[in-house]
């Protein structure tokens, strides 16, 4: 039989970090009040306190990204709560290989949806014509959002950047930009000459790099190059703000 899920409370779900239940309350929205594992996104996995498991367990719901640490939580969840519903949002996307971050492209939020969608569907029918109002709607915001992006970036000349790290591949591999990997490490005078030419060949203005990276490699990185630094978290919150403003610095 199905069970209600939400007929005494709403704190019947669980997430690991803000960005999945941004995504979640975009189906559910007043049905359902999400916990978080963490306030921000993590990569390593943390032994929480028997007592925080078990509330975090005592859910109907785990909604996550199918990233490592996640599935280390799920394991640590199931142990206390066998009955509990696991679902990973990133099923049914073509994934580039060793590479979970799946959101950084609009167009696979669709497939997000669809999974949030479907398991609110199936586990509390009686709210089906609502979840797929809130479902449609969120669909038509990642429409607009990507074209929004897309012709922001046609009108650009952006083709070529440097990164430190694969966190925006989808995003690249969707708009047709070429990602440089780059060692975080500092470069001696030969090895700076070297890059200087191979930037201006490929007009490559732009750096990506996180909060975590040293600002004084950053700073002395994009003066000898002169190119643009320009810091990303794709773990925020919301994700059509996240990419929107990436995208803004991307073309300026």
């Amino acid at each position: 039989m199905l069970f209600p899920l939400f007929l005494f409370s709403k704190n019947l779900v669980v997430t690991y970090f803000p960005l999945e239940t941004h995504l979640v309350n975009k189906i559910a929205q007043k049905e359902v009040r999400a916990r978080e594992i963490t306030s921000r996104y993590l990569d390593t996995y943390k032994e929480l306190p028997i007592s925080e498991l078990s509330k975090l367990a005592n859910t109907k719901i785990f909604f996550h990204f199918g990233l490592d640490v996640e599935k280390q939580y799920a394991e640590a969840l199931l142990k206390y709560n066998p009955k509990l519903i696991v679902v990973d949002i990133s099923s049914n996307i073509n994934k580039i290989k060793n590479n979970p971050y799946v959101w950084t492209d609009p167009l696979n939020l669709r497939a997000v949806a669809k999974n949030i969608y479907d398991t609110f569907v199936e586990y509390d029918k009686s709210k089906e014509s609502y979840y797929k109002e809130n479902y449609e709607k969120f669909l038509d915001e990642i429409d607009q959002t990507f074209l929004t992006i897309k012709q922001k970036l046609n009108s650009c000349e952006v083709q070529n950047i440097y990164v430190f790290d694969d966190y925006w591949e989808y995003f690249a591999k969707r708009f047709g930009i070429v990602t440089t990997f780059r060692e975080k490490k500092n470069l001696n005078v030969t090895e700076i000459s070297q890059l200087n030419e191979y930037t201006k060949d490929k007009n490559i203005t732009k750096l990506l790099f996180s909060k975590d990276d040293k600002q004084d490699f950053i700073t002395s990185l994009t003066k000898n190059l002169n190119i643009k630094a320009i810091e990303d978290n794709i773990f925020n919150d919301f994700w059509q703000l996240n990419i929107l403003d990436f995208t803004q610095h991307l073309t300026e």
